[in-house]
């Protein structure tokens, strides 16, 4: 089908789809190498802020839940950064109806709100000791280049692709249209009357 779209669509398509790529690729990269060590070091924070909590735990029972801490900070960074990973597969696909069906709720998933919830275990855990919730305001909290690739170009370079596979998909739809409607009816055969 992409044959049938003009050679320049068909380039600014692709040059779109690889530039979100690039951006979706950023995004999980830093979800992989920031995101655990940033809910970490909030997770801290919450706790130094409890300094009467801390003086009554003892050093080994502290080790340990910092090493649960981290465990399930690590856990839920590899769980994102997979499923980051499985959405950007979508991008691959030929089928271009498909793709654009799929492409709103891809969007939802690569905002601010997703990414916080990935401290939502560490959270849990730290409520469970009586320490308050970490303070994860924005993307600012992982790192500036996360901030500026998850709330600047990744929005640029999604609405810039969206609109060209919608472009391309009422293109490639009103050709089928128009060759269903040149195309002659089946002839039914007829019944022999006897």
């Amino acid at each position: 089908m992409p044959s049938l779209l003009d050679p320049l669509l068909v380039k600014d398509l692709t040059e779109a789809k690889a530039d979100l790529a690039r951006h979706g690729i950023v995004i999980i990269r830093s979800v992989e190498t920031e995101l655990e060590p940033a809910i970490v070091t909030e997770a801290r924070d919450s706790m130094a802020s409890s300094p009467g909590k801390l003086s009554k735990m003892k050093d080994k029972e502290l080790d340990e839940f910092a090493h649960e801490l981290r465990k399930g900070a690590m856990k839920s960074a590899n769980e994102l950064s997979k499923l980051y990973t499985r959405l950007l597969t979508v991008l691959g696909t030929d089928q271009l109806s498909d793709l654009v069906k799929e492409l709103d709720g891809m969007n939802e998933l690569f905002k601010w709100d997703r990414v916080a919830r990935a401290a939502d275990p560490v959270n849990k855990l730290l409520a469970e000791r009586g320490f308050r919730d970490m303070s994860m305001p924005g993307p600012e909290s992982v790192s500036e280049n996360f901030a500026v690739e998850l709330e600047q170009k990744w929005p640029l370079a999604f609405e810039r692709f969206k609109g060209l596979a919608e472009k391309a998909l009422k293109v490639l739809q009103e050709i089928e249209s128009e060759e269903a409607r040149e195309s002659p009816a089946p002839r039914r055969p007829r019944k022999a009357r006897g």
